[in-house]
């Protein structure tokens, strides 16, 4: 019996057609090199679309900084802009109270100062949120020197409108030059951070 399957299997194996094998096989690897090129093609496509993104996050993120940093150094000179406006209105030394009408001059000033300073604040906030660490310290110092003027504006202000006070104003004048040198500070650090980024 064993002789007769085996006499039989070989003529069914030399009678046997591999082409629609080979041909099945060949759509088989053709259908699987095929996918894996259209895998790979879909992972290059992916990782490009990833560094595109990444790119352009980068993009927006270093415009919106600049932005913000514009902002602030504008919103900054306004503020520093009422010093030659308050220096006309405030004698110094004074030898007499403030009339009135110098003296409701003075008030308006004072008022568009605070109003600047709110601005001013807001914006240099938002340049301490961005960042990075070294701008937003630096930012720290436009409201702090901006604060130290505002104060020296109100003593002085107030020694205009009582009549009293000496030739000394040299806080107020400090004052105006550490605005002068702490905005110089900003802008020389916005525009490493800018570069860098």
């Amino acid at each position: 019996m064993y002789s007769t399957w085996t006499v039989f299997a070989a003529e069914k194996a030399a009678s046997f057609d591999w082409t629609p094998a080979w041909a099945l096989g060949g759509v088989f690897l053709t259908g699987f090199f095929g996918l894996a090129v259209q895998r790979g093609q879909r992972k290059a496509a992916k990782e490009q679309a990833e560094v595109q993104a990444a790119r352009d996050l980068s993009k927006w993120h270093r415009e919106l900084r600049r932005t913000s940093y514009v902002d602030c150094v504008v919103t900054y000179e306004k503020f520093r802009d009422m010093v030659e406006p308050l220096g006309k209105a405030l004698p110094w030394p004074v030898s007499a109270p403030l009339s009135g009408e110098k003296a409701a001059e003075l008030d308006a000033l004072i008022v568009t100062l605070d109003e600047r300073y709110v601005e001013l604040f807001q914006k240099c906030q938002i340049v301490r949120l961005e960042g990075p660490a070294a701008l937003a310290h630096t930012a720290q110092g436009l409201i702090l020197s901006a604060a130290d003027f505002r104060h020296a504006t109100r003593e002085r202000s107030e020694a205009a409108r009582a009549g009293t006070g000496n030739a000394e104003v040299s806080t107020w004048n400090s004052s105006t030059e550490d605005m002068r040198r702490t905005l110089e500070e900003f802008i020389e650090t916005a525009r490493s951070v800018i570069a860098v980024d």
